[in-house]
């Protein structure tokens, strides 16, 4: 089994400790480091290079939306989860603006915490529909009143969601239209956000449904 390796950072001592001692009850997943400050994190990054980073909203040295920031620009492809108990659409907004690849509430359960890491350190992102709508009007400046999310989605984009709702693995679907696994999961997360699911499973049933059984234009069968 692969393991997920992650950096947790927060203010507060009690806060790493209980997480730390939650995430490493997780088969996937093992805490390498953990940060009481932006500077403790960003030397942590370069030194235990985990995979993801789980921040609370307050930092000491820097916010959690600045040092999502600063996460960011250090290490481009570390994903990103913010914690935090408000969940205001501004501070949403600023966290999604800074970097971060999911942003979820203090008040979830283990087990939803366990499933959304395991969403994002798949899929590179784990939105609730309130996130994915924010996600949307960042991406293409569309409310998300402008049309059905279908019509919001590139011929591309149709494309491999035509193929997932197939049940076709990412891995076969870049073989198939030529491109990396990696760039097809860029486009799963992006179609999560215009579609407003949260993890692919969702989006499989979002499509069997909406989609029906025609291929949509540009999207033909896959033998």
């Amino acid at each position: 089994m692969t393991v997920a390796t992650i950096l947790l950072v927060d203010s507060e001592q009690v806060v790493l400790e209980g997480l730390r001692k939650l995430l490493d009850s997780f088969d996937e997943f093992s805490v390498v480091s953990t940060a009481l400050d932006a500077a403790s994190a960003l030397h942590a990054l370069r030194e235990r290079r985990p995979q993801i980073v789980v921040t609370g909203p307050t930092v000491a040295g820097a916010g959690g939306v600045h040092a999502a920031r600063l996460i960011r620009q250090d290490s481009p492809h570390v994903r990103i989860v913010v914690l935090s108990s408000n969940q205001q659409p501004v501070f949403m907004r600023e966290a999604f603006m800074a970097g971060a690849n999911a942003y979820l509430s203090r008040c979830i359960s283990g087990e939803e915490l366990h499933q959304t890491l395991l969403a994002v350190h798949r899929d590179g992102a784990a939105l609730s529909g309130a996130a994915a709508g924010l996600i949307l009007q960042i991406a293409s400046g569309c409310s998300p009143d402008e049309g059905s999310p279908l019509s919001q989605l590139t011929e591309r984009e149709r494309q491999i969601l035509s193929l997932v709702a197939d049940d076709h693995e990412t891995g076969h679907i870049a073989k198939y239209l030529g491109i990396s696994p990696k760039t097809v999961r860029n486009y799963l997360s992006r179609i999560y956000a215009k579609l407003g699911t949260p993890n692919r499973v969702q989006t499989t049933l979002y499509a069997k449904r909406f989609m029906g059984q025609p291929q949509p234009d540009g999207a033909p069968a896959v033998p």
